[in-house]
């Protein structure tokens, strides 16, 4: 087995993981802003051990807006990604997230003039169908999805989509991603950790302590960064299409283990929507 797919696979399963802890911090109603301090602070240290030699353009501030810009994103994104796994399954609602590519490619040909060939048409064809195949009523029970948990998921793609977009306008213009998100990812820390000053005053509801939810925030920043980091190096030694294609079994992985660790499971207008979503993602990856 060649080296890139084990390394695509470890991405994927780390990712995976990522997920299940978010969903963890959910099923146990861990409040957010200490959960996020710890995956920021984490993050930020990990990215800054990465683009150590090259932090000194962070004098810049081009590096500073666009750390500001994709922080936005992030944070936005995952803060709206924690309160879709209240309302919704861990699998599709992963599956979900990643619709963000759809703006992301469509911002992309606009601006950039790239062009769009048909399978990747096909691709962002699936992810509308999975779309609208979740508001239908299908099977015995005849549930469409949430409303709140697709209104949720939207708002988790479009601002997921200004991260992604705002790191390929980064790279497009010659600046360093490690930096960037090393600023990106200090800023949302400080953010949530000023933030947690402030809710000191107020009583704990959550299920789990508040260490213990900054301690799992803060592997979680670990495992995503892990992830990343395989995920990048095997799009550097494999062919892209293959890697991506193995990348997005990190849906999977989540469906699987929500399904053991919290019993999750998806009705038929959900398994649908989550098999589109899968399938869009594939299809753009290899187109």
């Amino acid at each position: 087995m060649e080296f890139y797919i084990i390394e695509a696979l470890l991405g994927a399963l780390m990712f995976g993981i990522g997920g299940l802890l978010f969903k963890w911090n959910a099923h146990n109603n861990g409040d957010e802003v200490y959960y996020f301090a710890g995956l920021y602070s984490v993050g930020a240290l990990c990215f800054l051990v990465e683009g150590f030699d090259e932090i000194g353009v962070a004098k810049n501030l081009i590096y500073h807006f666009m750390a500001l810009l994709v922080g936005l994103g992030s944070a936005g994104g995952n803060f709206a990604f924690s309160h879709g796994l209240r309302r919704g399954p861990a699998g599709l609602s992963a599956a979900f997230a990643k619709a963000n590519i759809i703006i992301v490619i469509l911002i992309s040909a606009l601006y950039y003039g790239e062009i769009l060939g048909p399978i990747e048409f096909l691709g962002i064809g699936s992810f509308l169908a999975a779309m609208v195949v979740v508001n239908l009523n299908l099977g015995k029970n005849r549930r469409p999805a949430n409303r709140a948990w697709f209104l949720i998921m939207l708002v988790c793609m479009v601002l997921i989509a200004f991260r992604n977009g705002g790191l390929k306008v980064a790279n497009e213009m010659g600046l360093s991603s490690p930096v960037i998100l090393t600023l990106a990812y200090g800023y949302c820390a400080l953010f949530f950790m000023i933030s947690i000053i402030r809710k000191n005053k107020n009583p704990w509801s959550g299920k789990v302590s508040k260490v213990k939810v900054m301690v799992v925030g803060g592997f979680t920043g670990t495992v995503s960064y892990a992830g990343l980091y395989f995920y990048v190096n095997a799009l550097k030694s494999g062919p892209g299409s293959i890697v991506v294609t193995i990348f997005s079994l990190d849906m999977f992985f989540l469906l699987l283990m929500s399904y053991l660790f919290f019993g999750e499971r998806l009705n038929l207008n959900q398994k649908l929507g989550f098999l589109l979503s899968a399938a869009g993602f594939i299809l753009i990856g290899i187109g």
